[in-house]
């Protein structure tokens, strides 16, 4: 899981997915990055548009549970996701 300003910028740098209702961002980690290569790293943000803390929560819990089932298999390897 990402959790630094930076990673999420440079996975802002990367591929952009619109979807209604959320932007998923994937980004390819440079070969000397510090996190294994076969590490799917993610991060989630939810801006303040999404009701209150406990709406925006609930919802970040969702889609750890969704990124937890989705990923091992259809991820790929070596990128973080935002």
């Amino acid at each position: 899981m990402i959790r630094k300003r930076p990673d999420f910028l440079a996975a802002n740098r990367g591929k952009r997915f619109v979807a209604p209702g959320f932007v998923l961002l994937a980004h390819k980690r440079r070969e000397d990055h510090p996190v294994a290569e076969n590490t799917i790293r993610y991060g989630i943000t939810v801006t303040k548009k999404i009701g209150n803390a406990v709406a925006r929560n609930r919802m970040k819990r969702r889609f750890r549970a969704l990124l937890a089932q989705v990923l091992p298999r259809q991820g790929i390897a070596g990128s973080t996701i935002s």
